[in-house]
């Protein structure tokens, strides 16, 4: 029996007979990370492209990064910064006030887009999760993440929330590379994966321009790109029928309980820097980078890409 299995045993052992309120500060949890040392042949230094090699807690290049804990640290000056940590304290208030009704309610968009855009199938492949957060994307989008080599790339620490172990319980065993830094920025080598995803985040990057070329970049010959978020798309009358309905439902007093529970948790604001009303900036940006667009769909309020290099 391996380490990680025994220490899932330990994790669900102690969680047995622990009630979870749905309003309860949530449990965190790191994630199972893979020894760095068994794909520094893949990183690069992305100031520069050169080599890295592993020494110590160190990834040395041109730059000294961050290699502890198993979290390959590219973003290691912005660590140190008061905004870097005001903002990292609020992804963590945001994940501590998740709440089952967040997990239940996004868990279709997630099973849809996996089954629709028919990656979620994929096996044996090399996947790189851009603005991946938690990373419970290994395991809640993949319906066989044992054979999918996962690697979680996101600026933040964001660790697992206790609702994400208990849902998708493969997560406290299955080994995932964690890497900090920048989607505009890969610290990554040419052609090294298979799939790259970018789930609701390229919303959230300075230049999705720039991502999706470097997600060019890191792919291999005939790798897959898959881009999905929201739509800022106008309520509809059907829309405002529906929020009606929602406000004279038995709901009501959930919705203004979480309400009050984000705010006293302070979670941020609106932290979008992408506002899409449909696919063409997309469109444009994977199409300039050399990309062959595969499949697309507008759904509800959300939208989802494939294309191809």
């Amino acid at each position: 029996m391996s380490d990680h299995i025994k220490n899932a045993i330990d994790t669900f052992l102690n969680l047995i007979d622990k009630e979870r309120n749905v309003y309860e500060e949530a449990q965190l949890f790191h994630q199972t990370r893979k020894p760095i040392s068994e794909y520094v042949n893949i990183l690069q230094d992305p100031i520069t492209g050169n080599e890295i090699v592993l020494k110590n807690q160190e990834l040395i290049s041109d730059c000294h990064y961050s290699a502890k804990n198993d979290i390959a640290n590219f973003i290691n000056e912005d660590v140190n910064s008061e905004e870097w940590k005001r903002l990292n304290v609020q992804f963590l208030n945001y994940h501590k006030s998740l709440s089952v009704y967040t997990a239940l309610n996004s868990a279709p968009v997630n099973n849809y887009l996996s089954l629709k855009s028919e990656i979620g199938f994929m096996k044996n492949v090399k996947v790189l999760d851009v603005g991946g957060g938690t990373g419970h994307t290994h395991c809640s989008f993949f319906q066989f993440p044992e054979s999918v080599d996962y690697y979680l790339l996101d600026p933040n620490i964001r660790l697992l929330h206790d609702q994400l172990i208990r849902f998708y319980p493969k997560l406290t065993y299955l080994p995932m590379g964690h890497i900090i830094g920048n989607a505009e920025s890969l610290p990554i080598k040419d052609n090294s994966f298979d799939v790259v995803l970018s789930i609701s985040a390229i919303d959230h990057l300075n230049d999705h321009q720039k991502f999706i070329s470097e997600a060019h970049r890191v792919l291999k010959n005939n790798g897959v790109i898959l881009i999905s978020s929201h739509l800022d798309l106008p309520a509809s009358k059907n829309d405002k029928t529906q929020n009606k309905t929602k406000i004279f439902s038995s709901s009501f007093w959930e919705r203004i309980s979480r309400f009050l529970y984000y705010r006293k948790h302070k979670v941020g604001d609106d932290d979008h820097t992408l506002h899409l009303e449909n696919m063409e900036p997309i469109e444009k940006a994977l199409l300039k980078s050399g990309f062959n667009i595969c499949k697309k769909e507008i759904y509800k309020r959300y939208f989802w890409i494939t294309a191809n290099k």
